[in-house]
């Protein structure tokens, strides 16, 4: 049985671990030691680790697969994090890396981004700095967008509240089609750089509205802003080696 070392456990690496654990010994990275006993119980390996413990690594990088996911916010050095991981003599050992990145890589441009876009500019600082430290370690980077699905509701955390960009159009990805698209890249020895990200781009006031209807929460208060930029991404790079989609439309996540 193969090893896959998910670094990164939280809301998209806990479920791909729950979906790898029959087929590969799952390695899982935790930062809450109480998590420990029951990740056990569910036949993962959990290991501790955070940016001032690092001691751990030697066994998570003991791997055949390593699958990156860590939250820059979550960081105060985000990228030397990742550097101490990226120097650490096992990387090299590993059959493939796969960074989970975002689409706030992107400037804020009216523009389509497609994975070939020269990038000078972008959103997000630390995602782009991320990004150039480990392209050329890593065989697989996943440019997500804004992941949705389960409790992760389009509009919930904005219900009674102002939405100043109402005509912006979304981009979203369902946690469920990351999933696949790790496993749909393992199998097809994917390599490169992949926008995730689905076809259908409703406005917020769309999809919010819609969502506080579905699921019963007080609408927002939309406001317009007409300076901000429509950025569309384009994510049928992958869709065009033979992945599909399972959830093209927000409005019928679940």
């Amino acid at each position: 049985m193969k090893t896959f070392s998910i670094l990164g456990t939280g809301w998209l690496g806990y479920a791909l671990a729950c979906e790898l654990k029959d087929k590969y010994k799952v390695k899982v990275s935790i930062r809450d030691e109480s998590k420990k006993d029951k990740y056990k119980e569910e036949n993962l390996f959990p290991f501790f680790l955070n940016e001032e413990n690092l001691d751990s690594l030697d066994d998570l990088l003991e791997t055949n697969y390593l699958f990156i996911n860590f939250p820059p916010s979550k960081f105060k050095d985000y990228t030397g994090f990742l550097n101490k991981i990226y120097l650490h003599k096992k990387i090299k050992n590993i059959e493939k890396i796969i960074f989970i990145s975002s689409t706030s890589i992107y400037p804020d441009l009216d523009y389509v981004f497609k994975e070939e876009f020269v990038l000078k500019d972008s959103k997000s600082p630390k995602v782009y700095d991320a990004e150039i430290l480990i392209k050329n370690k890593t065989d697989l980077i996943f440019r997500c967008s804004g992941l949705m699905g389960y409790n992760r509701i389009a509009g919930k955390r904005s219900s009674s509240k102002i939405v100043n960009d109402k005509d912006i159009k979304v981009n979203y990805i369902h946690r469920d089609d990351v999933i696949e698209a790790t496993l749909f890249a393992i199998e097809n020895d994917l390599n490169g750089i992949f926008n995730l990200s689905i076809k259908e781009h409703p406005t917020k006031e769309e999809i919010y509205l819609f969502n506080s209807k579905k699921y019963g929460f007080k609408k927002s208060i939309f406001k317009d802003n007409k300076g901000l930029k429509n950025r569309i991404i384009d994510g049928s790079k992958i869709e065009e080696l033979g992945f599909k989609y399972k959830y093209s439309n927000p409005f019928e996540f679940i």
